[in-house]
């Protein structure tokens, strides 16, 4: 391989946003990572890592997303909890999850997202989706599901 020989990884990133704090995130990026083969979850915030948080990667707040990729770019799948990462990178995958009083990045993350709690989701996006994941559209409809999000009755 010579020097200008550009290397597209095939890792597939899926990014959990949100309202604000405490509505559910990481336990989502859990359960997306138990669901999902080859996932690794990650979080990129502003507090250091909370006692318990064995199951994830710790990214403080401004890390850039080539340096996760960089350091996990043997995963299948990256599930990144961070609203500002959709600020840089446009995700396979992108879900929100809604509740009263937004933080201020909360309105950017709902408009970049494919998936949102409480709302429905088309059987065409679920098809787009699955293409974009390299998923069969069961595995879609599970991430809807464990997202709060509902199929759309056709």
């Amino acid at each position: 391989m010579d020097s200008e020989t550009v290397v597209i990884s095939d890792t597939k990133v899926i990014v959990v946003s949100g309202a604000r704090s405490n509505i559910g995130k990481t336990c989502l990026a859990r359960a997306l990572r138990k669901l999902l083969p080859g996932a690794v979850r990650i979080k990129i915030g502003h507090h250091p890592r909370k006692p318990g948080y064995d199951d994830g990667c710790f990214y403080p707040m401004g890390t850039s997303f080539s340096t996760i990729a960089f350091e996990h770019g043997d995963a299948h799948f990256l599930i990144i909890e961070s609203n500002r990462i959709l600020e840089e990178i446009r995700p396979e995958c992108a879900i929100y999850l809604p509740a009263d009083d937004p933080k201020p990045s909360a309105e950017m993350a709902k408009k970049k997202a494919d998936i949102i709690r409480g709302e429905d989701l088309s059987i065409s996006d679920m098809s787009i989706l699955a293409e974009r994941l390299g998923c069969n559209e069961a595995v879609i409809e599970k991430i809807a599901e464990l997202s709060g999000a509902h199929k759309e009755q056709g």
